[in-house]
């Protein structure tokens, strides 16, 4: 999570509101007409994020629709860039990076490190200013006459925000509905209907910076890693691919499966190795029998490596595509049943502990919310801002809870106090 004040931009329109009184009320105020102030002072509050120098004349072809099939939740380059550039632009924070599973829809480019999410809500007037303008700049049409320039140039495949999406695969259809949300206006659905945040996913080559707007070079469409017809998820984006993927019907657990079969079929391909976490790595632990705490970490690589050896497989402590058809494999087999470890002893005492009865909620302050900002993962500011509420609604939601931003004693026990 980054954030930078909004200090440059709202001083510099401090300075011109001054100069504009002083142009209106001085002797000589009648020789500048007051109309002509009111433009200069708004284009100077809400600026435009500057544009490299050098661009070459084409830009990049609207990018395709290229959703997440990939685990690889690590903050892309192009993607951080263009977080910073907001952020120095018009202040705000913004989030990258998602742990794989844990929405309740199937994929999300946050899964792959290309999406950014933008704190700012279109309640405050002044945040809604500064999305309206970076949108308008986002889409416009350069002197080389290139429609929606600067979307091309960046990468973006689409962006939602306030009840709507655009996507560039369908430019031409302008805003669309998003998910009915401009019929539920309720306040606990801003995060759900980015009305609190503005969401952008990047094409791969956007993701990867290799597009004009970094390197004043127009960049080939990119179109990701493919997966393979038997599994869910394709291995770890590694190569550039000019070529679109084949199309493959989602793959579906027989009937009669075992939750464990579920979901490894669920999560099949997923690229799994040291430092992954989420609920396709305990069930992972499980099968093998080691602690299932969701953090692939040694003592998982080892019984990874050890199931690869006795199966005939690489031994790389990585679980790939050969290792999830062995998993799979052997979860068909008649009679079969997860292992179950032992379980795991929790920590004597927890550092969310302390605070188990405090609730908090936008707008809380203070040492909990540090704890609390910590064992979710995000910036540690102490500050019960925007991002913290939707970390915890994606947080409540995952673990179906009341997905409603506040943390009370149910939160807390489902944190690990």
């Amino acid at each position: 999570m980054t954030s930078l004040p909004r200090a440059l931009p709202r001083a510099l329109s401090a300075t011109l509101a001054a100069a504009a009184l002083l142009l209106t009320t001085a002797p000589w105020a009648g020789a500048v007409p007051v109309t002509d102030v009111a433009p200069l002072m708004a284009a100077a509050a809400v600026p435009n994020p500057p544009v490299p120098a050098g661009l070459p004349v084409g830009a990049e072809t609207l990018a395709s629709y290229v959703p997440a099939n990939t685990c690889d939740p690590v903050s892309k380059p192009g993607v951080v860039r263009l977080g910073k550039l907001l952020t120095a632009t018009y202040g705000g924070s913004y989030g990258i990076d998602r742990t794989c599973g844990t929405d309740l829809l199937a994929t999300s480019e946050h899964y792959e490190g290309r999406a950014l999410d933008w704190m700012h809500s279109v309640r405050v007037a002044s945040d809604k200013a500064e999305v309206d303008t970076m949108l308008t700049w986002l889409f416009a049409t350069d002197p080389a006459g290139n429609r929606y320039a600067n979307a091309r140039r960046l990468g973006v495949m689409y962006v939602i925000w306030n009840n709507r999406i655009w996507g560039a695969y369908s430019a031409d259809a302008g805003w669309r509905d998003y998910n009915n949300c401009a019929n539920r206006t309720s306040t606990s659905l801003d995060a759900t209907c980015h009305r609190n945040h503005v969401h952008f996913s990047l094409s791969w080559a956007g993701a990867q910076a290799r597009t004009s707007f970094w390197t004043r070079t127009v960049a080939a469409e990119d179109f990701g890693p493919c997966r393979p017809a038997d599994l869910n998820w394709a291995a770890t984006y590694r190569v550039a691919n000019p070529r679109p993927c084949a199309r493959y019907p989602k793959v579906a657990a027989p009937a009669g499966a075992s939750a464990t079969l579920r979901t490894l079929v669920q999560y099949s391909g997923m690229e799994l190795t040291t430092g992954r976490t989420g609920p396709i790595v305990t069930t992972l632990q499980r099968v093998l029998g080691v602690g299932a705490d969701g953090v692939f970490g040694s003592v998982t690589a080892t019984a990874v490596r050890g199931y690869q050896s006795r199966h005939g497989l690489a031994v790389t402590g990585t679980v790939t595509a050969d290792t999830w058809r062995a998993l799979l494999k052997e979860q068909s087999a008649p009679g079969t049943t997860a292992v179950t470890p032992a379980p795991t002893p929790p920590p004597a005492t927890s550092p969310l502990t302390p605070y188990k009865k405090l609730v908090l909620q936008q707008g809380s302050r203070g040492k909990a919310v540090t704890a609390l900002q910590k064992v979710l993962k995000i910036t540690a500011d102490g500050w019960f801002g925007p991002q913290t509420r939707a970390t915890v609604v994606r947080f409540q939601k995952a673990k179906h809870l009341k997905a409603d931003g506040i943390v009370n004693a149910d939160d807390w026990k489902a944190l690990g106090a």
